[in-house]
């Protein structure tokens, strides 16, 4: 109940329509579809720094417990690759490599603490940042990995934009293509 009403919140926020890929124009949309990794050569593909995931977009976010001030981001890490999003009437490249990203999708969660150190990739982001190990027991730290797969099936907010491009796609001139980027005030958005 509180994920259906948190889905319908979020909708209505994004204040972006759904519409189906080929029929998107120059504006804010929602799309859905099937993620497709432009490219399948050998490391074409990002991998998720914790799970070892294949991915064409990741996001790592690793917190240290403050005590009554609750959690400290140490680590907000992210990388991903252009991908296109297809949803059966049509094709959007989505560009996840230049834009900012906002990811819900594919998450994972640890947590470790002063008697159960994280794993030691874990602990070797937090080294880079600040010293893992407290005077006699490890810190609080919980992390969080967001993950898109290529072949899942996802939602992603977005601005589309005309980019000049090389072929053509329905009635779109042949020099242009539409794409799905985020804004500099506003994240592209990929939820489950």
């Amino acid at each position: 109940m509180f994920a259906l009403l948190l889905y319908r919140l979020r909708r209505f926020l994004s204040g972006a329509p759904r519409v189906a890929i080929d029929s998107v124009r120059p504006g804010w949309v929602e799309v859905a579809g099937q993620v497709k990794g432009l490219q399948r050569d050998a490391g074409a593909l990002c991998r998720a720094p914790i799970s070892g995931r294949e991915a064409v977009a990741w996001r790592v976010l690793i917190e240290q417990e403050t005590g009554v001030r609750g959690w400290e981001p140490v680590v907000d890490l992210r990388d991903g690759v252009d991908f296109e999003l297809d949803d059966g009437s049509g094709r959007i490249r989505v560009c996840a490599a230049s834009s900012p990203l906002s990811l819900d999708v594919g998450e994972r969660r640890g947590k470790g603490g002063p008697f159960a150190p994280p794993p030691a990739i874990v602990e070797q982001l937090i080294a880079r940042h600040r010293n893992p190990h407290g005077v006699l027991f490890h810190k609080g730290f919980r992390w969080r990995e967001w993950v898109i797969e290529d072949g899942r099936r996802v939602r992603v907010n977005g601005w589309v934009k005309a980019v000049p491009g090389d072929r053509a796609v329905g009635y779109r001139r042949v020099d242009d293509e539409l794409v799905l980027a985020g804004a500099d005030n506003r994240p592209l958005e990929v939820i489950d």
